[in-house]
């Protein structure tokens, strides 16, 4: 009962903490809310193709993640690699002991979770590869991939996507190589402009003033035009894949500890 208790009290001690904390700061007036002069800059430039500084991109967020301040967005997603290697390795170092894997669930919960699982899919997907048009991204559709592994993990126990051929070598391969190609985008305008003794930059994506340097924006296809807005897409789909494959993988080695624990 005093669980019970505490599990009510401590959620809502720490809501009024926080609402003191926004109106104390200010951060829940109506001036907070006010555009920055930085804001209205993207927000004026980077979807507007006659701009100097677009993105040809219909989603701002993307844009200035990947291409105003790619750089940056790479180290991110170079430590979170980073983190689950260190965390990988912890594990390893770590003494687990071969527990069981949890007990399969019923057929009526086996058969309605693979639904459940590919529909997360197709949404992350979708919000991956349309992250240059729509909110959302790479990083997102990775987030929202993992709850079906989660689901398989829950239902069909700890050894079920190992199984399914996904092999910790074979993730950490994948997060591997995704990490590798957003590098090498990356790289290319610097390559080009050693070449070709033009001015490139570091992650560049479309023209930009002092720099002719251009990815195609738009690509004609069979089906008609197809607006990628650079390397956006292809940036969103490699983020996609590090990220999923790197919450996948530790999702397994936490699972293996945790039912090891438990025997």
């Amino acid at each position: 009962m005093r669980n019970n208790y505490a599990s009510i009290i401590i959620p809502v001690i720490l809501s009024i903490l926080v609402i003191v904390v926004l109106v104390y700061t200010g951060l829940a007036s109506y001036d907070a809310q006010i555009l920055t002069g930085l804001a209205q800059i993207y927000l004026g430039n980077v979807v507007y193709p006659g701009s100097p500084w677009t993105s040809i991109s219909t989603e701002v967020v993307t844009s200035v993640i990947w291409d105003q301040r790619g750089f940056d967005t790479y180290f991110e997603t170079s430590v979170l690699f980073l983190a689950i290697v260190s965390s990988m390795l912890v594990l390893e170092k770590t003494s687990i002991r071969g527990g069981t894997s949890a007990k399969e669930m019923t057929i009526i919960v086996r058969t309605v979770s693979m639904f459940v699982v590919l529909i997360i899919v197709a949404v992350s997907v979708s919000i991956a590869l349309h992250g240059h048009l729509t909110p959302g991204g790479g990083f997102q559709g990775g987030s929202i991939f993992v709850i079906a592994p989660l689901v398989m993990l829950l239902v069909f126990g700890s050894s079920v996507l190992e199984e399914k051929g996904f092999t910790n070598r074979k993730l950490l391969g994948v997060r591997s190589l995704a990490v590798s190609l957003i590098f090498l985008l990356g790289l290319v305008p610097v390559i080009y402009s050693l070449l070709g003794s033009v001015n490139a930059y570091l992650f560049q994506n479309l023209y930009k003033p002092g720099s002719l340097f251009s990815f195609p924006a738009v690509i004609q296809t069979p089906f008609g035009q197809v607006l990628l807005s650079g390397v956006l897409f292809w940036l969103n789909l490699f983020e996609f894949l590090a990220v999923s494959t790197g919450f996948t993988l530790a999702l397994m080695y936490l699972t293996k500890v945790f039912e090891g624990d438990a025997v």
